[in-house]
């Protein structure tokens, strides 16, 4: 009880600090919590359960720091599912239902999927009503026909696996039209990626408003002037000298209207603490049961 009270009371404070603090999550929190997982990892004083933890701990460390280099999720996100990885190893028991993956499965892989899965509904919701209405007002909406012809490719793709999946075990309505709405809504917003990003993520701003950890928007700068300094998305320190170096009056597209993604961190880890294991409920992954 007490790793699940750290872990849900982390991710509240958490969430806390990327919806009211400008998405800046304190590092002394996420640190504490990979702290404390590490400390409950080696108090088991099982050999097997410390190396099992800690493998997956490092796995979980390893990909998501790739994704946050790339720029696709903060380093608090990283650290936080690192901490679940640490305190919450199996699923917890739920308190409604059954479902539950077998054992040795990382139940941290359930809180990404079930959390990427919500990030995606909630984009949709956010950004495509504008877009929508944006159009039927008459105004321009940037679409990109290699994105449009890729999300369709993908989504064919997509589809024709759910149909094939759903032919080998026979899914419940409910969860096939959850697996179509996450494809038709992930497809969707990256046909007109580029118009959500210029339009309702990107800023113009100086070297004064740049903050460290902050995604400059590469592919709307001048290709030479980024192969020239070598820029990367992620804005580290040394990042941020290059910058400068271009000149300090100068104004770059940096991604200061990044949406948040620990509150569905969060909706996913009390989910599964209250309804089960997200990935149980999906027959595929069921099998292995």
């Amino acid at each position: 009880m007490l790793r699940y009270a750290i872990a849900v009371v982390g991710c509240v404070v958490a969430t806390y600090f990327d919806l009211f603090n400008k998405r800046n999550v304190p590092t002394s929190l996420t640190y504490s919590l990979v702290a404390l997982g590490i400390l409950f990892t080696f108090a088991s004083l099982n050999s097997e359960v410390i190396t099992h933890n800690i493998a997956v701990g490092l796995v979980v460390f390893i990909l998501g720091y790739i994704l946050y280099r790339a720029g696709q999720i903060g380093g608090a996100d990283v650290l936080v599912f690192v901490s679940i990885a640490l305190l919450l190893p199996q699923a917890p028991q739920p308190l409604f239902g059954t479902a539950k993956l077998p054992s040795g499965f990382p139940f941290v892989l359930s809180v990404f999927v079930l959390s990427g899965v919500l990030g995606v509904f909630g984009i949709f919701l956010k950004y495509i009503p504008r877009i929508i209405y944006e159009f039927l007002r008459g105004e321009k909406v940037k679409v990109n026909p290699a994105q449009v012809a890729l999300a369709v490719i993908t989504m064919l793709i997509y589809l024709v696996f759910i149909y094939y999946m759903n032919g080998i075990v026979q899914m419940p309505q409910l969860q096939l039209a959850i697996f179509i709405g996450v494809v038709l809504c992930a497809t969707s917003l990256f046909a007109v990626k580029e118009h959500i990003s210029e339009k309702y993520m990107v800023r113009m701003v100086g070297i004064n408003e740049i903050d460290e950890e902050d995604v400059l928007a590469v592919e709307s700068m001048d290709k030479r002037i980024v192969s020239k300094y070598k820029l990367g998305r992620l804005l580290t320190a040394s990042e941020i000298e290059k910058l400068k170096k271009i000149g300090k009056k100068k104004k770059f597209p940096v991604y200061k209207e990044m949406p948040v993604f620990m509150p569905y961190v969060l909706i996913a880890l009390l989910s599964a603490i209250f309804f089960g294991d997200p990935l149980a409920y999906i027959y595929p992954l069921g099998l292995l049961r």
